[in-house]
């Protein structure tokens, strides 16, 4: 009886299990997925975008742009460029192709990809630059912060400079004064903000007139309206 019941149950695990035939198929079915995924290379396509910001720090380099109101990112490993500002406008060559994510095993994924990129018009930061050739001082009373991230604040401050319509900016930047800002880490709505206190610098004295909250987590600028206390966005 034990011997029928055994090879009764070596029958059922063989039906069970599945053969060659099956694996086969399954092995066929994902080369299939992964075909139907895959991207194919594209000829070469163009677009006048203005850019935005590179960012290195994923599996695949980016650059990142705007075309009006819709933002762009393009796999950027290909090209070592690093000379364009923010609000620069370029022309770029790219091809549609596959990128591999880590993690994801062998699938593909849809990206476009940088070929060639050139300048074709200064932005703002850019004629900010040339014009003021200055460096804007700064410090901070945060010592956690690295020095990269410094750099990247630095970037959002002249950025917000080049860019402002208030009148104590346009003044400083006509009369070559030298302008600064400080640095602290603030609590405003019960969120985290890194506070931009702009001030012009005369005779060793400073004098702040503005204050930018910078969302840490989005890199949006907010002008800080005193008078009515509350935080507006900067474009």
């Amino acid at each position: 009886m034990k011997k029928i019941v055994a090879f009764s149950i070596l029958i059922y695990c063989i039906s069970c299990s599945p053969g060659p035939e099956k694996n086969k198929d399954k092995k066929a079915e994902r080369r299939k997925e992964i075909q139907r995924i895959a991207v194919k290379k594209d000829s070469l396509q163009r677009d006048t975008i203005e850019f935005v910001s590179y960012n290195d720090d994923f599996d695949y380099s980016q650059l990142n742009g705007k075309k009006g109101k819709e933002e762009i990112s393009y796999v950027n490993d290909q090209n070592n460029d690093r000379s364009f500002l923010r609000g620069d406008l370029i022309a770029i060559e790219y091809k549609n192709d596959s990128i591999y994510i880590a993690g994801d095993g062998e699938t593909p994924q849809n990206a476009e990809w940088v070929v060639s990129v050139k300048k074709i018009k200064d932005g703002k930061v850019s004629k900010f630059r040339k014009e003021y050739n200055m460096p804007i001082k700064h410090y901070s009373k945060e010592n956690e912060l690295s020095s990269s991230y410094l750099h990247h604040l630095y970037k959002l401050a002249e950025y917000y400079i080049a860019n402002s319509k208030k009148d104590l900016i346009k003044i400083s930047l006509k009369n070559k004064e030298q302008l600064g800002y400080s640095v602290e880490k603030q609590k405003k709505n019960e969120k985290d903000y890194y506070v931009l206190g702009i001030y012009t610098e005369f005779e060793h004295r400073v004098s702040p007139f503005q204050w930018l909250y910078i969302d840490p987590e989005t890199d949006i600028i907010y002008e800080y309206d005193l008078p009515n206390d509350k935080l507006i966005e900067f474009p």
